[in-house]
């Protein structure tokens, strides 16, 4: 299988980016460096096609994020093209925060309020300071990725040249 546009941009990558990734979890040598691809051209459902055109079913780490509905989703897209339009920011609120909110406490009867926050990062920050201020203990116990907070990104490296 050819994948040379793929090789061509992980050495350019080499020369910019330490790791040659921003996520630690999806570096480039982490499956089989100089075989497996590590740059996509497009992405649709389970699949997805690397630089040189090859396709492949992601059954690997489906892009490190919250993709139930694969990638690439029309009705996902569309509703999102469809908010920008109205506006993608502004200074007051959107009613669709409400929705929301009334919807996650609807799905999950135990919650009665709901918190947003702007980043996974961020949201693991506020679940650690309340699971410390409740319990009263300083370990946390985790897996996985969990953005770029000081306690969780050195317990995340897994390899002493992880960082490039």
């Amino acid at each position: 299988m050819k994948i040379r546009k793929s090789l061509q941009m992980q050495e350019a990558a080499k020369k910019r980016i330490p790791g040659m990734t921003q996520l630690l979890s999806k570096r480039p040598d982490m499956f089989a460096p100089g075989v497996w691809p590590a740059y996509y051209s497009k992405a649709k459902g389970a699949e997805i096609w690397d630089l040189d055109g090859n396709r492949y079913i992601d059954m690997s780490i489906a892009g490190i994020g919250a993709n139930v509905l694969g990638y690439a989703d029309d009705d996902v897209d569309n509703a999102v093209k469809e908010a920008i339009t109205k506006g993608s920011s502004s200074s007051l609120n959107c009613p669709e925060e409400v929705e929301l909110a009334n919807l996650l406490c609807e799905i999950h009867p135990w919650a009665d309020k709901v918190r947003y926050a702007r980043t996974g990062g961020e949201a693991m920050a506020v679940a650690v300071r309340i699971a410390r201020a409740h319990t009263g203990k300083d370990k946390i116990a985790f897996c996985g990725y969990h953005g770029w907070h000081d306690w969780y990104l050195s317990a995340n490296l897994g390899t002493e040249n992880a960082l490039g």
